[in-house]
């Protein structure tokens, strides 16, 4: 299902004012807060959509990349972490993982919960491990496979692409052993950390990163080369262009887990502006200038 136009969403239009996005969303947050609708989930969706696209709407830099690509141009989810649950299905060498985001009991919490912690004797479970380990931006697009040693035994991890920086895997039944025969083993968690990048950063699906450019170049168009996760790419700065102004490279970008689709790379342009000028440099600049002013030049 498509997502609908933030503006739409907020009921204002592509004009607003940062005040009346503000009080949009602030009128749409206190109708559909879940506490004044509990158990109502078309309530509840209609709020989490309002405070998507106030997240984007109300950050200067992602609207004007939403005013110019769409919900591509955040990500296509506001730019955040689009996982709020668990994210099953990779495996490999016989084992089956899982994504943990926390919050979640172990085989012996269920089942105390289902028959009040009496009259069931539970086959008690290994205790849990938690590690961690630190890959780079590239591996956390592309994917990799580690090894990580637990209590001296050697562990393949295989680590998916478009993982963020900050959750886990969970590998079911590598942690410690039962403490009786009936039970089983504890899970092994692994949290992700990412390495930043020199240039590159993350939003989401999109890769962001920034050039800067003489200002003669802004004037006269040129070629640059951008950094991208697949190599280095030229790209055709045209005549005119303005700071600020954001390039997408579509599918440059990051996967969304599961998914083998990339997101777009956003270049901003930075204009640099000499600060010392010679004699000659100023005389063109005043020349310039007053063309300009005489309406000769457009």
């Amino acid at each position: 299902m498509s997502k609908r136009d933030y503006y739409e969403v907020l009921g204002v239009n592509k004009s607003a004012s940062d005040d009346e996005i503000k009080k949009a969303f602030r009128k749409m947050a206190i109708k559909y807060h879940p506490d004044k609708n509990p158990g109502d989930k078309e309530a509840e969706e209609k709020f989490k959509e309002a405070n998507e696209a106030y997240s984007v709407l109300s950050d200067k830099t992602k609207r004007s990349r939403y005013d110019q690509f769409g919900h591509a141009g955040v990500g296509g989810d506001g730019g955040g972490n689009p996982f709020s649950g668990g994210f099953g299905g990779f495996g490999g060498n016989g084992q089956s993982f899982n994504f943990d985001f926390g919050g979640a009991g172990g085989f012996e919490d269920i089942i105390n919960a289902m028959f009040g912690g009496g009259g069931f004797r539970a086959a008690r479970r290994g205790r849990d491990y938690r590690t961690s380990i630190t890959i780079d931006f590239e591996d956390a697009i592309f994917g990799t496979t580690k090894t990580i040693s637990v209590e001296g035994e050697q562990i393949k991890l295989k680590i998916p692409a478009g993982i963020y920086d900050g959750q886990s895997i969970r590998l079911g039944g590598k942690g410690g052993e039962a403490p009786n025969a009936d039970g089983q083993r504890g899970d092994l968690y692994v949290e992700v950390r990412v390495r930043a990048h020199k240039t590159l950063t993350r939003e989401g699906e999109l890769i962001l990163s920034e050039v800067t450019i003489p200002m003669t170049d802004a004037v006269l168009g040129t070629e640059v080369k951008i950094e991208t996760v697949d190599g280095d790419i030229t790209m055709k700065i045209p005549a005119g262009t303005q700071p600020g102004t954001n390039f997408k490279l579509s599918g440059h970008g990051a996967p969304r887990l599961g998914s083998d689709q990339r997101g777009p790379h956003i270049v901003t342009i930075n204009v640099e502006i000499p600060k010392n000028l010679n004699k000659k440099q100023r005389e063109l600049i005043e020349e310039f200038a007053k063309t300009k002013k005489r309406g000769i030049f457009h």
